[in-house]
């Protein structure tokens, strides 16, 4: 057993006060008694005295006798230094000392009242009394005995809330940066443990934020230094599959060239987006209006549409096609879309409406993304934009959070969420201009 422990830090103080109010009590109460017993032997005395006066019974041998049965106490007269009946020493000599004025007085472990019987003071009756040890009191014993075991119960109390608290976050510590640890009872004391638990609780989320940051910092990085020789090996074979696509469009095959050249298109986007994560630049600015980049993103995709059986809604809020006009990377944008609309064809395999809402905000426009299909999952919503995280088969995780990132270049925002009658709905806000780093947490809402 360890006497360093908390236990013994916290209870050996309280073991001390214990004591020490212990033997205090056991003074003030043997005080108290002894008081009350000289009270008592004092009231006695008097009162045999005066019974002895009134009666005018001869003081003697057989008279002590009596009184001795009578009040339980020894019993002396004293006639000048003669003493009836005869005393054994040490008594002898403090009955011979004792001054006849009625108080109690000790000497030698007795307790003696002396009283005059006449005027002349020449006889006195003498009361004794052996003094026994007050602390040795039944009154002492049963207050003392439930004083401890009320202190005991109180103390094992305080120290149980206190030790057992905290071996149980010490036994959490350990695995502060594992999921195993789900649940910390003591988060939800209002005390100091309870700050010690909140602490704890809020350091492994950073641990866990840190590691989850890191691990994304490792794949990004592999990714880039992937995407910097894929890319250039892409781009070349790309380059030529469209050019010779184009070549093809005046004979025959000018449907089948139309669809070469757009699923090189495709090919090219995937690209770009890898090129984007692997090494984010500013958006190159240009006016552009948000109805037509639509419009041309839909004509691209014109055959994917007919193809998926997915017919493509679009309802302008704003009164005239000039309040969609943006300072924007159109280039850039029209990923953005592309992977939206990629995202809500594939979310309706069966086809159905896409429908996109443009609505002017006065300092920016908001386009709204809404398919009919099931809607974003718990876990999906929850972890919206984050790399690498899929839930389609084949998904890689890359495209919606290099949509958020490209909004994000422009002071916009990007917010996902699953419409009231069902179906997923992306949301995009971009600004007329990109404001500064604060303007965009103004239209979270």
């Amino acid at each position: 057993m360890t006497f360093r422990g908390l236990a013994w830090r916290v209870g050996l103080p309280l073991l001390l006060l214990v004591i020490a109010e212990t033997v205090g009590l056991a003074l003030y109460m043997s005080s108290q008694i002894a008081a009350e017993g000289r009270a008592r032997l004092e009231r006695l005395a008097a009162t045999n005295a005066a019974f002895v006066q009134w009666s005018s019974l001869p003081p003697g041998e057989r008279l002590a006798t009596d009184l001795r049965r009578a009040t339980g106490f020894e019993v002396y007269f004293r006639h000048g230094r003669t003493l009836t009946p005869a005393a054994p020493a040490p008594l002898a000599g403090v009955l011979e000392a004792a001054v006849a004025d009625g108080e109690a007085r000790r000497s030698a472990g007795f307790e003696v009242v002396a009283t005059e019987l006449d005027t002349d003071g020449q006889h006195q009756m003498l009361v004794v009394r052996p003094v026994e040890g007050e602390f040795l009191d039944s009154r002492i014993v049963q207050v003392l005995s439930a004083f401890w075991v009320l202190a005991i119960v109180i103390a094992w109390l305080a120290v149980r809330g206190l030790v057992r608290p905290l071996r149980s976050l010490a036994a959490k510590l350990p695995s502060i940066e594992s999921d195993a640890v789900l649940a910390v009872p003591e988060a939800s004391r209002r005390d100091e443990i309870g700050d010690v638990a909140r602490a704890f609780l809020a350091t492994r989320q950073a641990l866990q934020d840190e590691r989850d940051q890191r691990a994304r910092m490792e794949k990004l990085a592999a990714l880039g230094r992937m995407t910097a020789s894929l890319a250039h090996e892409i781009q070349n074979p790309v380059a030529a599959i469209k050019m010779h696509a184009q070549l093809l469009r005046g004979g025959e095959s000018a449907e089948v060239a139309e669809v070469v050249e757009h699923e090189a298109g495709r090919i090219e986007d995937l690209v770009h987006q890898w090129l984007f994560l692997s090494r984010p630049e500013p958006p190159a600015l240009g006016t552009r209006d948000l109805g037509e980049l639509i419009d041309e993103l839909a004509r691209s995709l014109r055959r994917r549409f007919e193809h998926a059986r997915v017919t493509l809604r679009v309802t302008l809020a704003a009164q005239r096609r000039g309040d969609l006009t943006i300072a924007c990377d159109g280039k850039r944008l029209r990923h953005v879309f592309s992977n939206l609309f990629g995202n809500a064809i594939q979310a309706m395999p069966h086809g159905g409406f896409l429908d996109v809402t443009f609505t002017d905000t006065g300092d920016g426009v908001r386009v709204a993304v809404r398919d009919h299909g099931p809607g974003f999952s718990p876990a999906a919503l929850a972890r919206v934009g984050e790399f690498f995280f899929s839930e389609k088969e084949g998904g890689m995780g890359i495209g919606l959070g290099v949509a958020r990132e490209i909004v994000a270049a422009h002071g916009g925002t990007l917010r996902a969420g699953n419409a009231a009658d069902g179906g997923a709905e992306v949301t995009v806000w971009l600004p007329r201009r990109p404001p500064s780093s604060t303007a965009a947490d103004e239209h979270q809402s």
